[in-house]
């Protein structure tokens, strides 16, 4: 297939992809959601199979889009290309928000484990007073450094994965199909809706599925490695997902399940007493907190890059001598706080649930735009010939589906804040006009005269 390259050894093949891929997926989002789909039944299953399937089609067409048009930036930077600088700026804005909107869920979800300990944290006052605090000793922390912040990433996860793992696969031994098959729909609501909620509630589990597609450079032959390992990696994540929430739904009783504000600790709980419990939720606490500054400087980059471009105001690339935009952290650790105090509830379950669909309500606008733009992209290059195109475009037309239907089911709640946000970005645009016309930059599209 063409001459082997002396850094080939280097390159990773489908195995090493495959895992890079599942490792990037699994993040400690993962430990409310048992709580969450309870509530919704074991209905929730099909939410599972609608989400893995849709989710297979985003990941695809990401890939591909990244082989056809290799950017940095990601899927913000293809919607640029298709659709012109203001989807861009609205692209990047929306993703912008997913991103802090999901470290205020990991929040939450943390906080839920912590009441494990220390039931007065179920006092939404109280729990939500603790959250700021922590964010806010994560913010100081963060402005050490990606080095600091990154030194714990490696170690959270493996926490995270004996947790999801240990449950997922030994508590099998403990699993009770009766228990399981209590309540097939608890929404009160049509299947049909109730699998489109559990469908949404099931996608948190799988945001950041754009950013398993590494750079095609390190990849052996990524034409055909970087969609297999897409697949087998999001696969390998959806089997300790699923198997995960399920067995769950077998070991703790419903009535208490639904309640839950530290799943993962009540099912070890169930399987080996007390202490397993406080083990489980130790574990659960560090996977949630200690993955938090490393987001934290991540969620700042986006800005930061959109900043340079004059899509954002200068500030959010202002970085302080460790190279972190400690003004950009600010301004977000802000917001964060106002999201925190607006959601407080008594029930952190029923809050996580309402943070985390906002989060993907906000991911499914650049993640329509990023899919509609592979064919746009392909046709101006003169690819929209022969079975890859048609293979995509069906892709496409899946994902696109996939996305409508988890938006529809995020609830009108998140739909109301969604379309707002969406509403706010028009005007915000005049700015980012005034200053691309500062820059010189062209800002209308008319045909010179």
């Amino acid at each position: 297939m063409g001459t082997i390259s002396a850094g080939k050894a280097h390159k990773m093949g489908v195995v090493a992809l495959t895992l890079v891929t599942a490792s990037n997926m699994m993040g400690s989002g993962v430990f409310m959601l048992p709580t969450n789909l309870a509530g919704v039944g074991y209905i929730s299953l099909w939410g599972w199979l609608f989400t893995i399937i849709g989710v297979i089609a985003l990941a695809l067409v990401f890939s591909k889009t990244s082989l056809v048009t290799p950017r940095s930036g990601g899927i913000v930077a293809y919607a640029s290309d298709a659709f012109g600088p203001f989807i861009g700026f609205q692209t990047t804005m929306c993703y912008w928000i997913s991103a802090w909107i999901g470290n205020v869920a990991l929040l939450v979800a943390g906080v839920g484990y912590l009441s494990y300990f220390f039931p007065q944290l179920k006092n939404p006052a109280i729990g939500s007073v603790v959250a700021i605090v922590i964010l806010w000793a994560f913010i100081v922390l963060a402005s050490f450094g990606a080095r600091v912040a990154g030194r714990a990433q490696s170690f959270t996860a493996s926490c995270m994965l004996v947790v999801v793992l240990g449950i997922g696969v030994v508590g099998w031994f403990w699993f009770d199909p009766t228990m399981f098959s209590q309540v097939y729909n608890g929404t009160g609501k049509s299947d049909s809706s109730a699998i489109i909620a559990a469908a949404s509630i099931a996608l948190w589990g799988f945001l950041g599925v754009e950013s398993a597609v590494v750079s095609s450079g390190q990849v052996e032959n990524p034409e055909s490695t970087v969609p297999k390992a897409t697949v087998f990696g999001l696969l390998i994540a959806s089997v300790c997902y699923v198997g995960s929430c399920t067995v769950i739904m077998g070991l703790v009783p419903h009535a208490e399940l639904v309640k839950s504000a530290a799943p993962f600790a009540d099912a070890a709980r169930y399987m080996f007493g007390n202490t397993a419990g406080n083990i489980a939720s130790a574990l659960s606490i560090i996977a949630c907190f200690g993955s938090i500054s490393g987001w934290l400087i991540l969620q700042s980059e986006g800005p930061r890059a959109g900043a340079k471009q004059g899509l954002f105001p200068k500030f959010f690339s202002d970085a302080n001598k460790n190279d972190v935009p400690m003004k950009s952290l600010i301004f977000t650790g802000v917001l964060m706080t106002l999201v925190l105090l607006m959601t407080a509830s008594p029930d952190l379950a029923k809050q996580f649930q309402t943070v985390i669909l906002m989060s993907v309500f906000a991911s499914l606008l650049p993640y329509i735009y990023a899919l509609i733009s592979l064919p746009i992209i392909m046709v101006s290059k003169k690819l929209n010939r022969g079975r890859s195109f048609i293979f995509y475009s069906f892709m496409v037309v899946i994902g696109m589906i996939y996305s409508l239907f988890a938006m529809l089911g995020s609830g009108t709640e998140s739909m109301f804040w969604g379309v707002v946000m969406i509403i706010v970005t028009i005007p915000l645009f005049s700015f980012v006009a005034a200053g691309r016309s500062k820059k010189g930059v062209d800002i209308l599209y008319l045909d010179k005269k």
